[in-house]
């Protein structure tokens, strides 16, 4: 399966223009006109860019990504489209696709005007040595010592409600959690929904309270915190 990635892989990134769609060509009805996924940080898609004409891609994402859906848009409102054999309305999120360490393929599959196509989306994680995790808890302490942040944190479980669906942010940590920054470390600060990146640690340190909670997501790499922004329910 992986060399069958790879050569897919190769395929892709040969693939010639002319297979895209003409510009202002009528596309079929048994085709969609936009596929998108839900990892657009991580997320790297081969051809970069969606084409009605073109079957095949492969995706990759980082190794912590644990789920993948798919939003495909049909050219035609009376399409049936499927992901993996179940039906998915036109513009609308397909069922979730566990991610797991292998390779794995997903079928969608647009019917309308007595014609079929079928797009297949290869999946991978790109694997990583260094362990990526992402924390939340109350900002205790932040401290500098010799120029680099230290954070202390209060580590918790949160559960949290938008409209109908039930979403539960849970930690295993029960200590304080402490590590110190990476001397690159992003600062974010204000409120969630739109921070200010501060121009170091020192000013994080003046101005974290300002969105009126000191709730942070923490992101670190190993035993460094290499991003801190305002925690947001998601």
């Amino acid at each position: 399966m992986k060399r069958l990635i790879a050569a897919i892989l190769l395929m892709l990134m040969a693939l010639p223009g002319a297979l895209a769609q003409q510009a202002g060509a009528p596309v079929p009805a048994d085709r969609l006109i936009a596929l998108v996924h839900n990892a657009p940080n991580t997320g790297i898609m081969l051809p970069e860019r969606f084409s009605p004409e073109v079957d095949t891609y492969l995706l990759t994402v980082a190794d912590w990504v644990s789920r993948i859906t798919f939003t495909p848009t049909a050219a035609s409102p009376d399409a049936v489209i499927t992901v993996n054999g179940q039906p998915v309305q036109s513009g609308q999120k397909s069922q979730i696709i566990p991610m797991t360490n292998e390779p794995q393929e997903v079928r969608i599959t647009v019917s309308a005007g007595g014609g079929q196509t079928t797009y297949t989306v290869y999946l991978q994680r790109r694997p990583s040595e260094r362990r990526t995790r992402v924390s939340a808890g109350f900002i205790s302490e932040i401290s500098l010592h010799e120029g680099k942040a230290v954070i202390s944190a209060d580590l918790v479980t949160l559960r949290y409600q938008e409209n109908t669906n039930i979403s539960t942010f849970y930690n295993d940590t029960v200590y304080m959690y402490r590590y110190a920054c990476a001397p690159n470390c992003l600062f974010y600060y204000g409120p969630a929904g739109s921070p200010i990146l501060a121009r170091g640690p020192q000013e994080f340190i003046n101005q974290y309270l300002s969105g009126g909670s000191n709730l942070y997501y923490l992101i670190y790499i190993e035993d460094e915190i290499v991003a801190v922004m305002p925690y947001q329910a998601d």
